[in-house]
């Protein structure tokens, strides 16, 4: 705003000036207004760099930088099934019939066509990125014939379900996310203690299995997965 410098002076002590000293108050007057524009206009320039330079140095101070021994995700490469889930109910009425003590043996053809209706049924979530493989990776040896088994092969469904969803929740831990690792151990635990959970388990209930294998993953100790779990996919015969 150009200041009003004639108001400044009160009207009575308004001293009497001649022409020359008119000018000169009017010469003065004009140079302080440009003074005034000119730095006006040096201030708004800075303040707009500095505004510049401040944004991408803020968005960097504020980035959540991974630790150097972060968890990566072991996102599967290969094809995978999809996913039509149906209840934990109708899964285990439909594909955990077999009986513990005496499995289902079949060839090849008829073990890959369970496989993967079994696992397309799956009912319970994996996380983004995991899928079931459309190949398992099953042999047809002789010697392999256990291993076609519904039992076994329903095993393989679950952990490899259980699998993936410890590798997304050690993920996010080591990530910062504790809600997103937190929503994953309640996924495992709604899985451990609903009709999915394999029943040729004998021994502790669902619920502590749970405790025992997963319980101590909740504060980051991963020691039993490192220990216990793997990835069941593509699965190979045991060598020799």
């Amino acid at each position: 705003m150009r200041p009003d410098l004639a108001d400044d002076v009160s009207h009575a002590h308004r001293p009497q000036v001649g022409p020359r000293a008119a000018r000169a108050t009017t010469g003065i007057r004009t140079t302080a207004i440009v003074a005034l524009a000119l730095t006006a206009i040096l201030l708004a320039g800075c303040a707009f760099v500095a505004a510049g330079d401040e944004s991408p140095a803020s968005e960097t101070r504020t980035e959540t930088a991974a630790a150097a021994d972060a968890w990566e995700p072991n996102l599967p490469t290969w094809d995978g099934l999809p996913s039509n889930p149906i209840s934990p109910e109708e899964y285990a009425a439909t594909f955990m019939q077999a009986n513990p003590d005496n499995p289902q043996h079949r060839k090849l053809d008829g073990i890959l066509e369970y496989y993967t209706e079994a696992a397309t049924a799956f009912p319970l979530p994996l996380p983004d990125g995991y899928t079931f493989p459309a190949d398992p990776g099953y042999y047809d040896r002789p010697e392999d014939g256990p291993y076609w088994s519904e039992i076994v092969t329903a095993n393989r469904i679950f952990w490899y379900w259980e699998f993936a969803n410890v590798d997304a929740a050690r993920t996010a831990l080591s990530h910062g996310d504790d809600e997103a690792a937190t929503a994953y151990f309640d996924v495992i635990r709604e899985g451990y203690l609903s009709a999915a959970f394999p029943n040729n388990y004998a021994g502790d209930t669902p619920s502590e299995w749970y405790d025992n294998m997963r319980g101590a993953m909740r504060d980051g100790d991963f020691d039993s997965s490192d220990n216990l779990m793997h990835n069941p996919f593509p699965w190979e015969p045991p060598a020799g």
